[in-house]
């Protein structure tokens, strides 16, 4: 062969930089590039060299070498119909984290859900913003690892269309089921879809990966995997989210309780045995599944939580498949195929041998392993002496055939609160007066609590109000049942809205957060906005003092910013005076079906003494924060 010639090296340099030109625009041309995002975790976004090249010399290594950056190899995949042979498998690989195999799996509809049809025709479309949202959210928190089940393909095509949203499929299954037109229900229907899902929850668990499995209306205030993967939680195989906790019920080890690890769980700081209600019956944790997280090593190929999702799944072909449920007036009851109730039930059918529902000590671990807390020095420390005294609810589960002495069983806890919790919002009319009524007031009494809120802090990308690090120590939100509208007002009034990225509801103000690291007064940070605002709470304010369990919230809130908030002076006991007085110069409206607000001129003190901790003060529910 004949040696290059001046002519042929010339070309060789030409295909290198044309090659190298190629993997400079791939890296600019990546949605996290473009999107501006912070750095993918362990992967650098691109930047052009500085003009004077520097010389860094690298040691030897040593015996201890720390790991390399982690890779998470997240792919975009095709708009496939995943019950197509070997669809499933190839879109698990494609989007779960190469690192550890954790994958979000959400479902997303755009039709029905028989329950809110009615009054609240607007879930629909707003269901779809709030997936557009959590995207964004996801990705503010360097999470891509999501896989997102749509009702259609049509809907999947416009997500990506429209959104750039690039992990979406949709399943075929049961779409061509004989009794649906029976159960009045459509391809694309809620009750369909999360039967649908959880088969992917199933296959992907099954398949060795771990799998959250989110409500599109969750907003993340940090990355939930730093606790979850912590030394507190990382006993159990299932954490789960519980509904809303009526008074006496909450989780608690009582002060003189002994510790003493769970058997065949060392790691589990138990402190009681078969909780009680005051008239000796057993409180059973109500699981919610809209926000659960499984864990895959905590869990055997044929364990029992695995089994709880096998007979939940069958529970719903057996009902689709049998007699129709129906009313007085022979209409089917499309409601008897809701998840949950089977998720619940197939929980007590395993758990039934183990003792029923304790209670371990929320001082028992870590939250977070060393070095992984998101938050400033201060604030870590001001929020772990917060979460630990929130205790948490577990129940051991066993395979049908486990052996008596529960080797084989497998935990599963009920969130607590700072983790999974609860959110609970009304509509306030004209909040710049509200957040001034409300400051004379707590400023007449004891100096204000003073607000924990790491704004310059980049692991936390959104914030809840909150004094002494109680706002900063939420995880997670998930809304109590309420109307759709208003759960999208109070993330935007909380600055936790991103979807107007993609033209979906209001933008926020451009101010960065981190101009402020607290709280700014009403007339500098109030300004945006048409006026209204929300009152909120959160199942976590339950355990907080007086003056930090409800704040009323104004717009005007910078895009992961401090929220422009100010408490609800509540007290403790019976007394509603507090209420009157908060009242006087609070208004709240309510929301009609068609969305049209109406100012509440009755009751309105009631419903204000509903708010702090999510009814903590009324045995409340959610029903109170529908409309």
């Amino acid at each position: 062969m004949g040696r290059f010639g001046g002519r042929g090296w010339a070309l060789v340099l030409l295909l290198a930089f044309v090659l190298s030109s190629l993997c400079v625009g791939a890296d600019a041309g990546d949605l996290w590039y473009k999107r501006g995002r912070r750095e993918r975790p362990g992967v650098p976004l691109w930047k052009p060299p500085d003009a004077t090249p520097v010389v860094v010399e690298t040691p030897a290594p040593t015996e201890d070498t720390t790991p390399a950056p982690r890779m998470e190899g997240i792919e975009a995949i095709d708009n496939v119909d995943i019950e197509a042979p070997g669809a499933l498998e190839k879109a698990l690989a494609a989007r779960a984290r190469a690192s550890d195999k954790e994958l979000i799996v959400m479902a997303v509809g755009d039709t029905r859900d028989h329950r809110r049809m009615h009054k609240d025709p607007a879930l629909s479309q707003i269901s779809v913003d709030f997936a557009v949202n959590l995207v964004e959210n996801l990705a503010a928190l360097g999470l891509r690892n999501y896989l997102m089940l749509t009702s259609s393909a049509k809907l999947c095509d416009e997500f990506r269309r429209d959104a750039q949203i690039d992990g979406c499929v949709h399943s075929s299954h049961l779409i061509d089921h004989p009794k649906l037109e029976l159960w009045n229900v459509k391809p694309g229907d809620m009750f369909l879809l999360w039967a649908q899902q959880w088969r992917v929850v199933r296959r992907a668990l099954q398949s060795g990966y771990s799998v959250m499995r989110v409500d599109s209306d969750v907003v993340f205030l940090e990355d939930p995997y730093l606790a979850l993967h912590g030394p507190l939680l990382s006993p159990y195989a299932m954490v789960s989210q519980t509904d809303v906790f009526n008074l006496g019920t909450r989780p608690k080890c009582e002060a003189d309780a002994d510790l003493a690890p769970e058997t065949n769980h060392p790691g589990v700081a138990r402190c009681g045995l078969k909780r009680l209600d005051p008239n000796g019956e057993e409180i059973k944790t109500q699981l919610n599944i809209g926000l659960t997280y499984f864990r895959r090593s905590a869990m055997s190929d044929d364990g029992p939580v695995l089994g709880v999702l096998n007979d939940m799944l069958s529970a719903f072909e057996t009902k689709l498949g049998g007699e129709v449920a129906v009313d007085d007036e022979g209409n089917a009851i499309t409601e008897a195929l809701l998840d949950q109730p089977m998720f619940r039930a197939a929980v007590a059918v395993r758990a039934a041998g183990s003792g029923g529902w304790r209670v371990a000590s929320g001082a028992g671990g870590a939250v977070y392993a060393d070095g992984e807390c998101p938050h400033s020095p201060a604030t870590c420390e001001a929020i772990n002496a917060q979460r630990a005294r929130a205790d948490i609810s577990y129940v051991a589960v066993n395979p049908r055939t486990s052996p008596k002495d529960g080797t084989r069983s497998e935990l599963i806890a009920g969130a607590p609160d700072w983790l999974f919790g609860r959110g609970c919002v009304k509509t306030v009319l004209d909040a710049r007066s509200a957040l001034s009524h409300l400051r004379s007031l707590t400023l007449t009494g004891a100096e204000k609590n003073s607000e924990t809120c790491d704004s310059n802090t980049p692991g936390v990308v959104n914030h809840a109000p909150g004094g002494n690090g109680v706002g900063s120590g939420l995880v997670a939100v998930h809304m109590v049942y309420s109307k759709a509208r208003k759960r999208r007002d109070a993330m935007e009034a909380m600055g936790w809205w991103r979807a107007h990225v993609h033209g979906r509801g209001s933008a926020p103000d451009t101010q960065s957060r981190g101009e402020s690291a607290v709280t700014e007064s009403v007339e500098k940070t109030c300004e945006g906005g048409d006026g209204r605002g929300v009152l909120f709470a959160h199942t976590y304010f339950r355990q907080m003092d007086p003056g930090a369990r409800a704040f009323v919230c104004a717009r005007g809130t910078k895009l992961g910013g401090c929220p422009c908030c100010e408490p609800v002076p509540d007290e403790d006991g019976k007394g509603r005076d507090w209420a009157g007085r908060v009242a006087a110069g609070v208004r709240l409206a309510s929301l009609a079906p068609d969305d049209t607000e109406r100012e509440m001129t009755t009751d309105k003190e009631s419903h204000i003494a509903t708010a702090p901790g999510c009814g903590m003060h009324q045995d409340g529910g959610w029903n109170e924060f529908w409309d």
